[in-house]
């Protein structure tokens, strides 16, 4: 296999992985989380152990992969509200 050919082995997608324990090949660029290489994979450490968030790190990049538009700040209200649930934090202070 030639580096950068079609057939090239590319790695499964990290945050797949995580969400759901199975995973298709990372799309590579074509990614919305692709800057250079997955900047997921940089952070996987700390994936491993929230799989809720890697699950809306899927939702989301298949959101932007269809077109539709994304809220930042929905989707921060949403990681918010997976992170103080896990946590145990009912309310915010």
């Amino acid at each position: 296999m030639e580096e950068g050919s079609e057939t090239a082995h590319r790695p499964l997608c990290t945050i797949e992985l995580i969400a759901a324990g199975h995973a298709t090949r990372c799309p590579g660029n074509a990614c919305a989380f692709w800057d250079d290489g997955c900047v997921l994979a940089r952070v996987e450490f700390e994936l491993d152990d929230r799989p809720e968030v890697a699950a809306l790190l899927v939702e989301l990049r298949r959101a932007l992969e269809a077109g539709r538009a994304v809220e930042v700040a929905d989707a921060r209200t949403t990681l918010a509200g997976i992170l103080d649930e896990a946590d145990g934090i009912d309310e915010p202070l």
